[in-house]
């Protein structure tokens, strides 16, 4: 007797976001589980758009399991923007061991911006859209934009430096700037290719500041 073979469904992790770990890796904690898919769901539909119900659905996970790591949707944003300003730090890392001289290093930073740009999911920064979807003066995300903000320029500042170029806080300032307004320029217009402009840009900015 011949049996139908029953194939899985093949699972489509999206890009640009923060995803899981691949199959062949240990399966992740529940916490693990319900951060993962509260900063895919928020980054894909805003954080007011997305209920925990969905979110303990999604995960695989009990109410009370939730709550266990997470006593409040706030403590669970919270924690999802930790995990994002994390992520823009190795961000900055990996873009660092992209060259070897400082210069370079800068580049890097939008080369990778170009990258994640053309995903399919992109939608920006999550800090910067949380900050402007959460608003008012009790904003949870504003402090992780902003950290995330000063991180950017002082790597910037800190390549620039050891460049020997003129004014490294102001180009950092400039570049920092520059990426961030590019990255909201692409999610209102869908124009990617505003991506490999600012990295043009970037790249006359720091040889203006090259020149003697």
């Amino acid at each position: 007797m011949l049996y139908a073979l029953r194939v899985a469904p093949l699972v489509l992790i999206p890009t640009g976001t923060y995803h899981p770990c691949v199959s062949d890796q240990p399966r992740p904690s529940a916490a693990e589980r319900l951060l993962d898919t509260a900063a895919r769901l928020f980054y894909a539909r805003g954080v007011s758009n997305v209920g925990i119900n969905e979110i303990i659905a999604r995960a695989g996970v009990a109410r009370m399991t939730l709550y266990h790591h997470f006593p409040s949707k706030e403590a669970l944003v919270k924690a999802v923007l930790e995990r994002r300003l994390a992520e823009r730090d190795e961000w900055l890392a990996q873009a660092h061991g992209m060259a070897d001289e400082p210069l370079g290093r800068m580049l890097a930073v939008f080369d990778l911006f170009i990258e994640w740009a053309e995903t399919p999911d992109f939608r920006g920064s999550p800090l910067v859209t949380a900050t402007f979807e959460l608003g008012g003066q009790l904003n949870a995300a504003r402090p992780y934009a902003q950290a995330h903000a000063k991180n950017v320029e002082e790597y910037f500042r800190r390549q620039a430096q050891e460049a020997g170029l003129r004014d490294p806080a102001g180009l950092a300032v400039q570049l920092t700037m520059l990426l961030e307004g590019a990255s909201v320029y692409v999610v209102v217009t869908g124009d990617t290719k505003a991506a490999e402009l600012a990295k043009s840009a970037a790249a006359s900015l720091i040889a203006g500041a090259a020149d003697d």
